[in-house]
């Protein structure tokens, strides 16, 4: 039960995620970065084989534990098999490094069968959590059980005071066991030139991300369809992967919207980011935007719905406009008042600047998680 004792040193921390792409890795890698600048930490890894991040995580060159996870249906129930194997090998890590904290960065389909050696071996154990209840469209079955919050942890880490609610309302977690902290910039650095079209150019809109129903895509092309109808010199840029059969009927009818139906990793973020003025979030359903803080980090402003946690993230004439509400006539005020003032665009521009460099920063985020877990450690009864 070493892993469990203050330590007199250097703290021990693991990130653990075992998912193969998309925000989990990108988190863990700028998270164990970021913690690796920390005083007095030593950072260990467990991370996929298969991550399209591996190259990366290799690269840091600090003790990892490396699992096979899996690419597809058939190679997915294979190495499930071997689930028991793969739980001696993470818990056998933890005390061969002398382990104090795990991070849980976040869930993966394993998660929920591993957990207990975590506890076996007697260190600290958070659990990130980026959605406390799955979005509307990737809920329901098996996959809710699998990516609920774990039920023993010594601390959660919400990334909205949104998320942290749930974690309380609909799990039932102490809210004093619950930290918000933000997530950040999932990019990378980005340079961005702050070329805008000037006050005659068209104000450049991007929606970027997995297209799904809750995120509102039909709303927004309803909102710039208002705009449009009113001689506003906008356009609009779609990107992410997802189903737009039931929007493409609108977007072909509508002049100057460009279409990138494919998904996007976030190493290429900021390629997207360089030709927008202003990222639209016209969510129905969130808990947080994990293109926000990217979009910030390129000096990308944004506009939102007022939903979910997106209100913490945007503040409104700060760094992005919340609308009143969700509807297309709402957004389009929002569009028109930054259409129109091209004075507040460049304002909220340097505000998602600053905003990404203070509040989102990852200097800021892994000082905030390793002062989590030296108060987790201080919690536990000797």
């Amino acid at each position: 039960m070493r892993g469990r004792e203050l330590p007199a040193g250097r703290l021990k921390i693991l990130l653990w995620h075992w998912g193969r792409r998309g925000a989990g890795p990108r988190y863990t890698l700028e998270l164990a970065r970021a913690l690796m600048r920390q005083q007095d930490t030593d950072v260990y890894l467990s991370v996929s084989s298969d991550s399209e991040l591996i190259d990366a995580f290799r690269a840091l060159k600090i003790p990892t534990l490396e699992i096979k996870t899996y690419t597809g249906f058939f190679s997915a129930l294979f190495t499930t098999l071997n689930i028991f194997s793969t739980r001696r090998k993470l818990f056998n890590f933890i005390i061969d490094n002398k382990i104090n904290v795990v991070d849980s960065t976040m869930s993966h389909l394993w998660s929920r069968f591993v957990t207990g050696v975590v506890q076996r071996a007697g260190v600290v154990m958070l659990n990130t959590v980026h959605d406390a209840v799955l979005h509307p469209g990737e809920d329901g079955g098996f996959k809710s059980w699998f990516y609920q919050p774990f039920k023993n942890a010594d601390g959660y880490i919400a990334l909205t005071q949104y998320v942290g609610q749930q974690l309380s309302d609909v799990h039932g977690i102490p809210p004093e066991k619950v930290t918000v902290i933000p997530l950040g910039p999932l990019s990378g650095p980005v340079v961005h030139a702050h070329v805008t079209g000037g006050a005659a150019g068209p104000l450049r809109l991007l929606f970027f991300g997995r297209i799904l129903r809750y995120k509102g895509l039909a709303r927004l092309i309803e909102a710039y369809a208002i705009v449009r109808a009113e001689g506003l010199p906008v356009s609009l840029q779609i990107t992410g992967a997802g189903d737009m059969r039931d929007v493409m009927a609108a977007v072909q009818a509508l002049p100057d919207i460009t279409v990138s139906n494919v998904w996007v990793p976030e190493d290429k973020m900021g390629t997207v980011f360089s030709q927008a003025d202003l990222i639209v979030l016209p969510y129905l359903e969130s808990s947080q935007s994990g293109v926000i803080a990217s979009a910030f980090a390129a000096g990308v402003p944004a506009i939102g719905t007022p939903i979910g946690g997106l209100p913490e993230q945007i503040t409104h004439g700060v760094n992005g406009l919340v609308a009143a509400n969700t509807s297309p006539a709402a957004l389009a005020s929002e569009i028109r008042r930054l259409a129109r003032d091209r004075d507040l665009l460049e304002t909220l521009k340097a505000g998602a600047l600053e905003t990404a460099q203070q509040q989102f920063s990852w200097d800021k985020i892994s000082s905030d998680v390793m002062a989590l877990s030296h108060a987790c450690l201080r919690a536990i009864p000797f």
